[in-house]
């Protein structure tokens, strides 16, 4: 009776790990998502800044 009892408590316990690390997992995909796109369009306004400055000479 012991012995199921443990078994079913780590099965719990695994469980939960592995819903919580499932959900960070999740949660850092969101985050590296969002700030790849940050780079990215703060790249392309730098890139059409230096063009605009280049066409415009003072």
């Amino acid at each position: 009776m012991r012995r199921r009892t443990n078994v079913r408590m780590t099965k719990i316990v695994l469980a939960i790990s592995f819903i919580i690390l499932f959900g960070r997992m999740i949660y850092a995909g969101i985050g590296a998502i969002s700030h790849h796109q940050d780079k990215q369009q703060s790249a392309v306004s730098v890139l059409t800044s230096e063009t605009a400055s280049r066409s415009n000479p003072p």
